[in-house]
């Protein structure tokens, strides 16, 4: 037997050497010392510290800026939350419960009116604005961001049921009926919209998550156009008092 096959030889082939013959015509064969070479080559393309105290001193840098991080996350997150939830208080609890008191208005189309000054407009704009991006960015949220947008939305309302409230009193009283009315549709819009929105957040991961995302935009457009009635309802009762001027073109 030849002394390179006798399980004693030094020089017995090891499987991780053996090469077929065709195999071996092609690759040259592969040596575990430069597969070790190699691997030591890669970790010295990270960066080391020169001294304990360094790595130390670094390791508290790293830990003080995502300590930083995280508590500016936690802060913008209970911040949400708590609007959520105060949002959710002065709502009509009725609202949650049952889905029939839809108010039917049918007020006429916007009027050409000088919008100088005027605040109830400029608030149903930026409404709208908010809207629309919810549109835009809802699919590129994660579930627990859709509250930013939806936050929004909201603030954006608050802003204009507050500045139709400043100007409720001068209004004509046969007006303020369909204006508050209106208005009570809005909050029913917005309940809904957060309704729509914990559905999505609860399904993201789910068959539903396309549909409960549809739902939320059905739901942010519902409040969009009611919020357009409510500057007609407004527009109406403006030109009765003769408190604003026609554009004439």
């Amino acid at each position: 037997v030849p002394e390179g096959l006798c399980a004693s030889s030094p020089t017995l082939t090891s499987p991780a050497e053996y090469q077929s013959p065709a195999s071996s015509l092609h690759t040259p064969p592969l040596h575990r010392h430069n597969v070790f070479k190699r691997h030591s080559m890669r970790e010295e393309d990270f960066l080391r510290p020169s001294s304990r105290e360094e790595a130390q001193k670094l390791w508290e840098m790293e830990r003080l800026k995502m300590r930083q991080v995280l508590d500016k996350q936690q802060k913008q997150m209970v911040e949400d939350y708590q609007w959520l939830r105060q949002e959710e208080k002065s709502l009509d609890p009725t609202v949650f419960m049952n889905n029939n008191t839809a108010l039917s208005i049918q007020p006429a189309p916007t009027a050409n009116l000088d919008r100088t000054d005027d605040t109830v407009y400029s608030n149903v704009m930026d409404l709208v604005r908010a809207v629309l991006q919810l549109k835009n960015e809802i699919s590129l949220l994660p579930p627990e961001g859709y509250i930013l947008v939806v936050k929004n939305v909201g603030l954006s309302l608050r802003k204009l049921i507050g500045s139709v409230d400043e100007i409720l009193p001068i209004l004509p009283a046969t007006s303020r009926t369909e204006i508050e009315g209106t208005q009570k549709l809005l909050n029913k819009d917005l309940a809904e919209l957060i309704n729509k929105m914990r559905l999505a957040q609860q399904n993201a991961v789910t068959s539903l998550s396309e549909e409960c995302k549809k739902q939320m935009l059905t739901a942010s457009h519902t409040l969009a156009v009611d919020a357009k009635n409510l500057l007609d309802a407004v527009d109406q009762a403006k030109v009765q008092a003769n408190l604003v001027k026609l554009c004439l073109e």
